[in-house]
């Protein structure tokens, strides 16, 4: 084994092939084990062929460059947020499912009829039971309807109704409060610059910066985030949640943070629906890892997301939320499987059989 150093696919940090080959190694390990890895474990295992000592080192290394961590000082080490990113990115090997289970998603597949609600509600649900992970669902949906009017009118010295109209024939009103209140003046204005800058607009074509005169970014900011949110949520598919109950067989749920985040971010529709979104921004799978949701609650936490095709091109999400230390390999190729056969299906083709 070469000791040279090698950099990583994401050119932050350099590893020599060796400390690549015993991070990937105590990965594994405490993917598998769930319990901190100690050098003695790794310099048992025999494709390692390296001894305690130079383990130890090579592991007090990785410590310092924040791949590891102990969670006592006599424990032994588990993997770092930056850990599991290096994995996932360079180390983890594409574990194929087998021909009996992908045998088995076919033939589910075949006893049902091919309508949308059927089959979300049937992939959530296989797989859930092939990683033993929560899995999630959006189904696809129509792109958002445009904005074609926008009036504002006051309703208080504190408060402003909002009356939007869709391309869809669709009308909705709320309301905006603000403490500091709104003026005859800065209505005026918020209606001017409504006119200009949100007539005819989708939800993801609207400006993230509203122009606004001295002393009025906060009003006007208020006013774009709420009429951000109302267009967000129109033409939005249903959510699709199986497999809850695996929950309390991961051993993190122990932790009642880690508990807690996950039970609300599957319970709470509004976060669930930013989690698909963030993830599911790309074909290929994606996943994110703690603190890269950009979701507090969710930093103890891995997803792994794919998109597939819907009718009419249309697209929709589906993917798995579990603890970080995830069997990344078995759970990317399973999202990607199960979500090409979602979109095999709901575009209009058969089910691809396995060889």
């Amino acid at each position: 084994m070469t000791s040279g150093k090698l950099r990583s696919t994401d050119g932050r940090t350099e590893l020599t092939e060796r400390q690549r080959f015993i991070l990937a190694a105590l990965v594994d390990e405490h993917i598998n084990a769930t319990r901190p890895v100690g050098s003695k474990t790794l310099a048992d295992r025999e494709e390692l062929d390296v001894s305690s000592a130079t383990i130890r080192n090579e592991l007090a290394e990785l410590d310092e460059h924040g791949y590891l961590h102990q969670p006592h000082t006599s424990a032994g080490r588990v993997p770092s947020q930056k850990a599991y990113r290096f994995y996932v990115n360079n180390l983890a090997t594409a574990q194929e499912l087998s021909l009996d289970k992908l045998s088995w998603i076919h033939s589910q597949y075949r006893r049902i009829e091919p309508e949308p609600d059927k089959i979300l509600r049937l992939s959530t649900k296989l797989l859930a039971d092939i990683v033993k992970h929560p899995a999630v669902a959006v189904e696809p949906s129509p792109p958002a309807p445009r904005l074609t009017g926008i009036t504002i009118k006051p309703v208080s010295a504190h408060a402003i109704r909002i009356s939007c109209t869709y391309s869809d024939g669709r009308q909705h009103e709320f309301v905006v409060r603000s403490d500091k209140g709104f003026s005859i003046e800065q209505i005026n204005r918020l209606s001017s610059v409504v006119k200009q800058q949100f007539d005819n607009l989708s939800a993801a074509r609207l400006p993230e910066q509203v122009a606004a005169g001295a002393g009025e970014e906060t009003v006007f900011q208020k006013l774009l985030e709420a009429v951000r949110r109302q267009l967000s949520a129109s033409g939005e598919g249903r959510i699709y949640v199986e497999g809850t109950a695996y929950i309390l067989e991961e051993p993190e749920s122990q932790h009642l943070s880690y508990l807690q985040a996950v039970i609300e971010a599957l319970g709470e529709q509004r976060m669930l629906r930013q989690l698909l979104t963030m993830a599911g921004t790309t074909q290929q799978v994606a996943v994110l890892i703690g603190s890269e949701h950009a979701i507090p609650q969710l930093a103890q936490c891995s997803t792994v997301m794919s998109r597939f095709r819907g009718p009419s091109n249309q697209r929709g999400i589906l993917g798995v939320l579990g603890p970080m230390r995830m069997a990344y390999p078995e759970v990317i190729s399973a999202v990607d499987c199960v979500a090409q056969q979602v979109g095999q299906i709901l575009s209009g083709g058969e089910v691809q059989h396995s060889p």
